[in-house]
């Protein structure tokens, strides 16, 4: 090979090698320039290492769990709403005594989420056994949701006052199994409704957990009469306002009310943020936030309380016993969407055998009575 061959070759060699050294300094320093800044190499690796922590963070965090009881006048769309916030498909069915299903929600790693839900069926009929779920340990984390029908004001303001009464009691007795468990969910209560409003009305006395009022079946009840709907909205605000709740209203049949009450449930179930939407329009279905309300606003400068309340609705709207309320519902085992075959089965021979021996009774019976025993 030529000397100036080899040469240049060697030239060669040394310049790549500065060069190599140059961008190795480059990321391990200053940025080749001198002036002390960063590299994207260096951005590139101190992004890695904060999303690995954060991966480790979120996979040490330990999940959240709420619980949700829905609870209401039968037949007002608890089942229902329940479905929609859960996306099943399946046909809503009438709810026996307490039922209980869960849902999960999934963020960014493998931690879920956990809402315990219970649904209470039967109206007012069924409320004593709230007690079995209603512990001490889950009245941090949970919510209420009570469901009424619009369509029938007959009995909207009797299952109103019921379950109410029915829930202070049963959240009341829990509460104070506990010392301090009370005052801490009245604090935690005032906090609450304080982040919502200016200030907090001496009126209003905070239901012990968050509380939401949702009213069923709007579909039917944009139809009454303009001042029928008029009073029986500002006599739903003035409760919820009073009790620090929320009210909504819900249609199955309308697609908006039910993004609002999925929106809703998950706020309660996942602690999603909480829509501050404002409709206070008795000609539109009502949305109000807990603590977004006023006295003034809901009395027109009248004044109003609770009992007054009670009777111009009941003056306006008789109140009826409603026997799906009230009532014993009828036997499972007779509805076909509980069918066990061998259990039925055997139920049938049982119920044979129990006939056969009624019959054999009052055969005996007879004989007996037959008899001249003097």
């Amino acid at each position: 090979m030529p000397r100036s061959a080899v040469g240049s070759t060697r030239a060669s060699s040394s310049h790549s090698t500065r060069a190599a050294s140059s961008r190795s300094e480059g990321r391990q320093g200053g940025g080749g320039g001198g002036g002390g800044g960063v590299s994207i190499w260096d951005v590139a690796v101190n992004e890695g290492r904060k999303r690995r922590q954060d991966l480790v963070n979120d996979t040490e965090r330990t999940s959240r769990e709420a619980t949700v009881m829905l609870v209401g006048t039968r037949g007002a769309g608890k089942t229902t709403l329940l479905q929609k916030f859960l996306d099943r498909e399946e046909t809503a069915r009438h709810t026996l005594a307490l039922e209980y299903t869960y849902g999960r929600k999934t963020g960014r790693t493998l931690v879920k989420d956990v809402c315990h839900l219970w649904e209470l069926g039967g109206g007012s009929l069924f409320t004593p056994l709230l007690s079995t779920p209603l512990t001490p340990r889950i009245l941090p984390r949970l919510s209420f949701v009570l469901v009424l029908d619009l369509s029938h004001p007959q009995t909207l303001w009797t299952d109103l006052v019921t379950l109410l009464a029915a829930l202070k009691e049963e959240v009341g007795k829990a509460a104070s199994s506990v010392p301090g468990l009370r005052a801490s969910l009245e604090a935690a209560a005032v906090k609450r409704l304080q982040a919502g409003a200016n200030t907090l009305e001496a009126e209003v006395k905070p239901f012990l957990v968050p509380l939401v009022i949702v009213g069923g079946k709007y579909d039917v009840f944009q139809n009454l009469e303009p001042e029928g709907k008029k009073m029986i909205c500002r006599a739903l605000r003035f409760v919820a306002h009073t009790h620090g709740a929320s009210l909504q209203f819900f249609s199955a049949r309308d697609p908006g009310l039910v993004k609002k009450a999925k929106e809703l449930l998950s706020h309660l179930a996942f602690g999603t943020a909480e829509s501050r939407n404002l409709a206070q329009d008795y000609n539109k279905p009502l949305i109000i936030p807990a603590a977004s309300d006023t006295l003034a606003a809901i009395n027109l400068n009248e004044d109003l309380t609770l009992d007054t309340w009670g009777h111009k609705f009941t003056a306006k709207y008789p109140q009826e016993r409603q026997e799906g309320s009230s009532a014993m519902p009828e036997d499972p085992a007779r509805d076909p969407t509980y069918a066990e075959p061998d259990v039925d089965n055997l139920r049938a021979q049982k119920d044979e055998e129990l006939e056969r021996i009624r019959r054999e009774v009052g055969r005996n019976a007879a004989r007996w009575a037959d008899l001249d025993l003097t």
